[in-house]
């Protein structure tokens, strides 16, 4: 028997979807004139509500949120071309001078421009957030794992704000096929992070553990490697995950870095949301390398096995 949403639970999902859908619309018009009032009209709310729920949901204001993605674009190119012209850059992001455009970069990445395009390679650069009134700091407990080889199956995607509204239906298709497969939809699951650049985007794998030895298409085979792991264990209060996921996932950015972990996943315990934590893991031991061949037991064309390996 399917689970009802109260009218409550239906509002806050609606607007989820809002959210997302909104994110979408500011990375399609990211370089026109963008302001509160039209971002409020695309999502079909009224300026002053979507304003309060956008900083409740996000950590930032709208606008704050628009100048961040602009910058995350910015250090993109950044690293990209070698040949991109500061000034060419500045102009882009609505910003009046090099100068005005150098002091903003300086504070969204703690490194100037020219600095950050010869020290990384742009999958660590980490945008600093002013958090939006009342946003609380995100509970997280450290402790380190040693864990076996861990056999997965699951479904993949590229995602950016751009299509962050479709994540959701990423992970019902993954469900459905674990219910077809006799499984519960409560079930634990782990969600597989790589691929990572800057301003957010990545690939990503909504996952089971494994139930047979050959993964059923369309699902594919994830192993991740044993090994000792950095674990975060993210307690969650009340309320609405995703501002508290937001802000977790800046505070374990910065650990990635700091361990040079180039791939991670999550763990999503059995019955999450009523249990209200996640385990954020990041290996120490171990360099991801992308392996595009069948699975044993699966056909040339079949969906890939992915390995991450020492």
């Amino acid at each position: 028997m399917s689970e009802q949403l109260s009218a409550y639970e239906q509002q806050r999902v609606a607007y989820a979807q809002a959210h997302l859908a909104a994110l979408a619309f500011i990375d399609r018009h990211l370089f026109e004139p963008l302001d509160l009032e039209r971002v409020a009209r695309a999502a079909g709310y009224s300026p002053w509500e979507f304003s309060r729920r956008f900083a409740r949901m996000q950590g930032e204001s709208v606008m704050a949120y628009v100048r961040g993605r602009r910058l995350e674009t910015a250090a993109a190119r950044l690293v990209a071309d070698p040949q991109a012209r500061l000034i060419e850059l500045a102009l882009e992001c609505g910003f009046t001078s090099q100068a005005a455009f150098t002091r903003a970069f300086t504070r969204a990445f703690g490194e100037a421009p020219g600095r950050l395009r010869r020290s990384v390679d742009g999958a660590s650069m980490l945008r600093r957030r002013r958090a939006a009134p009342g946003t609380r700091a995100p509970v997280l407990a450290e402790r380190i794992e040693q864990l076996p080889e861990l056999a997965l199956v699951g479904l993949s995607g590229r995602f950016s704000p751009a299509n962050y509204v479709e994540f959701a239906a990423l992970w019902e298709r993954q469900v459905a096929l674990r219910q077809a497969a006799g499984r519960s939809r409560r079930d634990e699951s782990f969600g597989v992070f790589s691929h990572r650049e800057p301003g957010g985007a990545f690939e990503f794998v909504a996952a089971s553990r494994a139930w047979a030895d050959v993964a059923p298409a369309p699902l594919e085979r994830v192993t991740l490697p044993a090994g000792r792991y950095l674990v975060f264990r993210h307690h969650m209060h009340e309320g609405s995950m995703l501002p508290q996921m937001n802000a977790a996932q800046e505070s374990i950015g910065r650990a990635r870095h700091r361990v040079g972990a180039t791939w991670d996943f999550e763990h999503y315990p059995a019955n999450f949301g009523e249990v209200r934590w996640i385990d954020h893991y990041l290996p120490l031991e171990a360099d991801m390398r992308r392996v595009a061949r069948p699975a044993p037991g699966r056909r040339a064309g079949d969906a890939p096995h992915r390995e991450w390996t020492r």
